[in-house]
């Protein structure tokens, strides 16, 4: 879950460490040569659909050949477009390459701009609506797009896949309480309560060194208070730390953070039906949701068709790192696609589409 602007969405801003003397344009050329692991499959029709007041755009992938499946593919965090990139700041083609490996594999999937994203834009929630955006609105804008895949591929809302990268795992898993899907895929998802994890990122920054003593016991000082506030009022406390807004705390924000720090994944994960099939991901090289923070989540999903991969090259947006540390890529350069994370995709992908 990654944001340099959290407008929409409370979107959480790690702070991503830049090991001495990498730059960018070096990146490219200390990566190994792997070449391409996830090659461009069907073809892409621009559709709509209209949900809360606002007209949603977005892509319908239609492999070649006979359609075997239908999938839904959900952004992380933040104002994400349909390709789960947040240009310029962030470009990193993540559920492009899932629309690729599934469409390679017969299965039809839909992608679309998020509110606050790409032509979407802000729609009905535009500042001056005075209108407030929470997470079940977001939920409710994923079930308006499932229908519309369901009427453009004939698969019902119930047999189709869904499959969400980071914050969109949370989405993925509050859709199957609805009954939408009957596969999913949680893409270095979201793994515990949100707050929870804010905090944790948090914390780290309070006690990194990087900022001075006071602006750190400010930020230590503020964590308690405004997780408290929000659990039990739905709302902001005055006076936080410039961090803390940073990092999305703020009145626009209250109402998404608090409905979406009352879901608890693993909680979700386990009322999932027995045998369903699942792909989870996770990476050692992933900056904003552990492996260790993963292991509630995946033990959840024992009951189901589980298929965990856990991978040690991978970035948070499923790019491929190779030898490089962790963080030195994050960012606006469009880096492979993630040779482990292509592996598991394609294999997920061939099992449903047999």
């Amino acid at each position: 879950m990654r944001s340099l602007r959290p407008v929409i969405g409370a979107a959480a801003v790690p702070l991503l460490v830049v090991a001495g003397g990498a730059t960018f344009t070096g990146i490219a050329s200390a990566l190994p040569d792997t070449g391409s692991v996830v090659a461009p499959a069907g073809a892409d029709t621009e559709v709509t659909f209209d949900a809360s007041g606002t007209t949603f755009h977005g892509s319908l992938r239609t492999p070649e050949g006979d359609i075997k499946g239908a999938a839904l593919l959900l952004p992380g965090s933040g104002v994400t477009d349909r390709n789960g990139n947040q240009a310029p700041l962030m470009v990193a083609d993540t559920l492009l390459r899932v629309a690729d490996s599934l469409a390679a594999h017969g299965i039809a999937s839909l992608r679309f701009d998020k509110i606050g994203a790409g032509a979407t834009g802000l729609g009905s929630y535009a500042p001056e609506t005075g209108k407030v955006y929470g997470f079940t609105d977001q939920v409710d804008h994923a079930q308006a797009a499932a229908e519309l895949l369901s009427e453009r591929t004939g698969f019902a809302a119930d047999d189709i896949l869904v499959l969400g990268h980071s914050e969109g795992g949370l989405t993925t898993l509050a859709l199957a309480q609805r009954g939408v899907g009957d596969g999913y895929g949680l893409l270095a998802p979201l793994s515990m309560r949100y707050l929870d994890l804010l905090n944790g990122q948090l914390e780290a920054v309070a006690n990194s060194g990087q900022l001075d003593e006071a602006a750190a016991e400010q930020l230590r000082n503020d964590l308690p208070r405004t997780i408290e506030s929000l659990r039990t009022s739905g709302t902001v406390p005055d006076g936080l730390s410039p961090i803390m807004e940073q990092f999305g705390f703020n009145d626009y924000n209250a109402t998404f953070l608090a409905e979406a720090d009352a879901l608890n994944p693993p909680d979700l994960a386990a009322s999932l039906p027995s045998g369903v099939p699942v792909l989870l991901t996770c990476s050692d090289k992933d900056l904003n949701i552990s492996c260790d923070q993963i292991a509630p989540l995946r033990a959840s999903l024992e009951h189901t068709n589980l298929q965990f991969d856990h991978f040690t090259t991978a970035n948070h947006t499923l790019e491929e790192l190779g030898p490089l540390p962790a963080g030195v890529a994050d960012g606006p350069v469009l880096l492979p696609a993630s040779t482990e994370f292509a592996t598991a995709i394609n294999g997920w992908a061939a099992q449903r589409g047999a």
